[in-house]
């Protein structure tokens, strides 16, 4: 029987975050994302990234779970609740390796964010941003009752700009027991 852990993101997880990170956009932006950068340069980017993120306190606060199948990381989920509190508690990362998908782990990953998007932060909505023509994840979001915004322009690594559309949940209970069944 394979055993699921969930563990808190240290400063110490970084590289590990940024591998799981690229390896997730080497599959779901190809295409959308420019090669070079997905196959040259998104591993150092993200190092950098995710380096300022958990070692120097960049864009907090955050809060970051990590998924780990059998002892090997498999994905991980990101909040920053104040990034954007206009719109609600910030979801800014979802990444579950290719290898696991289909399993229910992105579900798990979500459903943890809700929760403690409910705790932490109460009677605000829950988004997040997804490409415009990353199909496979606008279509779990919207199983999960997400409303998606208009697309708009987003800048994104790389250089290029994307179509992008915001992703909320108002109820987040609902959310939760959806995520649950």
């Amino acid at each position: 029987m394979p055993q699921l852990a969930f563990v808190p993101a240290q400063a110490e997880h970084a590289a590990l975050i940024a591998a799981l990170h690229v390896a997730s956009w080497q599959t779901a932006y190809r295409g959308l994302l420019p090669d070079s950068y997905l196959d040259q340069s998104a591993t150092a980017e993200r190092l950098q990234h995710w380096q300022a993120r958990l070692v120097d306190g960049v864009d907090g606060p955050f809060e970051v779970l990590l998924a780990v199948l059998d002892n090997k990381p498999v994905g991980f989920v990101c909040l920053q609740p104040e990034a954007e509190p206009e719109f609600g508690t910030y979801l800014d990362n979802l990444h579950v390796l290719p290898s696991v998908k289909g399993v229910g782990l992105g579900k798990q990953l979500l459903c943890w964010a809700a929760q403690r998007a409910s705790e932490g932060w109460p009677n605000r909505p829950l988004f997040l941003y997804v490409l415009e023509d990353n199909h496979e994840a606008r279509a779990f979001y919207r199983r999960m009752g997400g409303m998606e915004s208009a697309p708009f322009p987003a800048p994104m690594p790389g250089g290029v700009t994307l179509a992008t559309r915001r992703v909320s949940w108002r109820d987040i209970p609902a959310l939760i027991s959806r995520l649950r069944r």
